[in-house]
Formats: structure tokens, sequence, C-alpha cells
């Protein structure tokens, strides 16, 4: 099969991610390779993941009984990232019917650095300030705005924001947003020299102050620090549906689907 113009481009950038899935940490974490599945441990292991997957179907029963004999073992919770992309094409329903908890999907949305919008990168909204998280005090500010977005525990982000603030070249970098000096939109980046795609992560903003501009302000803030990067040419979002048009209006095109497949289902 021929593949032209735009879609040429989306697979051309699909394999590029591919390619990091399997080489590239995010942050300070490590990646461990096997011959079918890529294992991923955050800073001081405090989470897991199986960030990518590649095997034969006829394999899928033994290696998915396999990868969760591994996680128990060290007693961890672990989540497998599938793509649409992903091999076998069935892994999701796989997943699904051995019990795992299954997310939302999420769209893959890819934007150049090289093609933004001007308006992307204009100043906050009067009254609007964005704030990088460099010192412990504005943790509770971002884990306000969080738990009241997410409706999740404060507790489970704080070691995350505060594991990143030793990190001397800010590869995982949050933000907060404030409104007449009210916390109002949290948001986080990683990037490194070693990568092309800068991911944009849990962008959020209190449901009452929605509309305003500030979405766009902290995608605005982010996108300044990932510049420091030389190696980054692409912004990268697993997006909700709340925040797909947004991103659309700024020029992030999908390129694929994402779902979150949590184990133990209740954890």
């Amino acid at each position: 099969m021929r593949i032209f113009g735009k879609e040429m481009h989306h697979a051309t950038i699909l394999r590029q991610l591919d390619a990091e899935r399997q080489s590239v940490a995010e942050s300070d974490g490590r990646l461990e390779k096997t011959p079918y599945v890529v294992r991923a441990f955050g800073v001081e292991n405090m989470w897991s993941a199986i960030v990518y997957s590649r095997f034969p179907p006829s394999e899928t029963e033994t290696i998915v009984h396999a990868e969760i004999g591994y996680f128990n073992r060290l007693n961890r919770d672990f989540e497998w990232k599938v793509y649409s992309h992903d091999e076998p094409p069935d892994l999701l329903t796989q997943l699904r019917n051995r019990g795992f908890k299954i997310g939302e999907e999420e769209a893959l949305m890819i934007r150049d650095l090289r093609e933004l919008s001007p308006i992307l990168m204009a100043p906050p909204p009067a009254g609007v300030t964005v704030s990088a998280l460099r010192d412990e005090h504005r943790i509770e500010d971002y884990l306000s705005v969080e738990s009241a977005v997410w409706s999740c525990e404060p507790g489970k982000t704080r070691p995350l924001l505060l594991s990143t603030l030793g990190d001397p070249l800010q590869r995982d970098l949050a933000f907060v947003a404030y409104a007449d000096g009210k916390p109002v939109g949290c948001a986080r980046v990683t990037a490194s020299p070693s990568s092309q795609f800068s991911g944009l992560w849990g962008g959020s903003v209190l449901a009452g102050f929605r509309g305003r501009g500030i979405y766009r302000a902290l995608l605005s803030a982010r996108i300044h620090h990932v510049r420091q990067f030389d190696s980054i040419r692409y912004l990268r979002v697993d997006a909700m549906p709340t925040s797909r048009p947004i991103l659309e209006k700024y020029g992030f095109k999908q390129v694929a689907s994402t779902w979150p497949a949590t184990w133990p289902p209740g954890g």
C-alpha cells in the first residue's frame, strides 16, 4: 500500500515514536526491553508500565500471563499502554478479557514545533499568570487543581512532583496557572535531550475558569520550556475528548489512539 502526503508524514512520525518507545525513558526513569514488550519504571520505581508491545497473536495468552506474573513478583501495579497500531491488533480486547481495567480512549495528537501558530505563543490573558513548579511551595496549588478536576487523591502525585525538583535538566516540569492569584489550572511537560518528542500531560483547568485562555496559557508555558531542548521537534499529547477540540484549534493532529490498561483492575 502506498501512502502519500499527510498520511505519509503521520506514518513517519509513528515510526519515529515507536523507535523511541523502545529506547528513550521518560525523565530519569529506565526501560527494560524484552523480545516482545518494553517495560518502563519511573524514578525510584514510583510507577511501572509496559510502553511498547509487538508479538504474534498466537503468543498473546502466554505473554500477558508472563507479564502479570513478572509485576506480581515485584509486588507492583502497572499500566499496559496500548496504541492502536500495536501488535497484535486485538491486544486491547485480549487484555480486557484477561481482566485488565481499560481506561477511556485517548487521541494521540502531534504538533511540529517548527509550525506553531503565533497565537499559541501569545502572552497569557489579563489577570492570568503561569508559574513553573521549581520548589515545594507550589505543590499544594498544583494538587488542589488536579484533585478538583479529576477527583483523585492528592497524595498519589505529590511524590512524583517532589522527585522532579532535583533534576537539573528539568526533564519533567509542572506548571500552575493562577487567575487573580487563585490556582485554577495545572499541567506537566516531559522532555529529554535524547528524544524528538516532548510529552504534554495532565492539562487541567477548573470548570468555572474554562474558555478564558488558561489552557492555552499552560500550553504556551510548556512550549517555551521545551524550546531549550535542541533535540525536540514534536509535541505529543494523549488527549481526552474535552481537550481534543482545543488542541485541534492550535494545529495538533491525531495520528493514533491510545488506551491505558491497568493491573490489578482495582489498583
